[in-house]
């Protein structure tokens, strides 16, 4: 084992536990880890789950990190079984938010103003949570205009980087000594992991995007992209205009949308982006 491997045992015995609680115990055994045969005393999950649920509820214990990696592999069909794809979807909803506190903190630390100076109202209860930020809805003091402010979870970075770190080396392991995992590459997907993680904790260069997005869609009545407040941005602090419709995945049997019609725009507009725009 690596030497910057040895400082981070801790979280390495964390990661070998959970897997072993949900039922991966040939994982753990491929797995470089002194002490591995304590992890016989530990009691595993008893309840009925199947293979991949079980992935998932794992990924949700091991937290941010793991979580946004069963999110990025639920974007590649071409990779993941139809079954586990569908459980790790459920992953966008399973996050628990940051407390109130934590959040204001964020705030008006990367703002340098207090909540109170900026914002008229600041819902304490979050619109939506996810494994690197947290979403409320809040009123503009100086327009009454009604934002969605997107706020990093504290300490985040300090959290992401090492689990990275052994991510990057687990795959490794895995890779060299389970015959399955080779048909997925798992260095490589560590990597892209790794790659998209670091991107999405700069909240400027999500907030440039939105803006290029926005000015190239301008003249596009079948999409809107939210206006942003740019006083109110930072790098982990998102404040945009509050646009509210509906998910499709929310789309039930009986709604009277039509189905086709949005299916042709979708991809007309991806189309756009790729072969007109250039930006995607």
């Amino acid at each position: 084992m690596e030497i910057k491997a040895v400082t981070r045992l801790g979280r390495f015995k964390d990661i070998a536990i959970t897997l072993f609680r949900y039922g991966f115990d040939d994982v753990v055994e491929r797995l470089d880890l002194p002490g591995k045969v304590l992890f016989e005393k530990i009691r595993k999950v008893d309840r009925e789950m199947s293979t991949w649920e079980r992935i998932r509820h794992m990924l949700v214990d091991l937290g941010p990190t793991y979580i946004k990696f069963g999110q990025i592999m639920s974007l590649r069909p071409d990779l993941i079984p139809r079954p586990l794809i569908l459980e790790l979807r459920k992953l966008q909803d399973e996050v628990a938010p940051v407390k109130y506190q934590e959040i204001q903190e964020v705030v008006e630390k990367s703002l340098q103003r207090s909540l109170s100076e900026i914002f008229s109202f600041f819902d304490d209860e979050p619109l939506a949570a996810a494994s690197l930020a947290q979403v409320h809805r809040a009123v503009l003091r100086e327009n009454n205009e009604v934002v969605a402010v997107k706020v990093q979870r504290p300490r985040i970075r300090q959290i992401i980087e090492p689990d990275l770190y052994i991510l990057k080396l687990i795959a490794g392991q895995l890779h060299g000594r389970m015959e399955w995992s080779k048909i997925y590459d798992l260095p490589k997907l560590a990597e892209e992991v790794r790659k998209t993680l670091l991107r999405e904790l700069d909240f400027t260069r999500e907030a440039r995007h939105m803006k290029i997005c926005r000015n190239n869609f301008s003249e596009v009545e079948e999409v809107y992209i939210p206006r942003l407040y740019e006083p109110y941005c930072s790098e982990h602090v998102l404040t945009m205009e509050l646009v509210e419709g509906i998910k499709m995945k929310e789309l039930g049997d009986d709604d009277e949308l039509d189905r086709e019609l949005l299916a042709r725009r979708g991809l007309r507009l991806t189309v756009k982006q790729v072969l007109e725009d250039g930006f995607f």
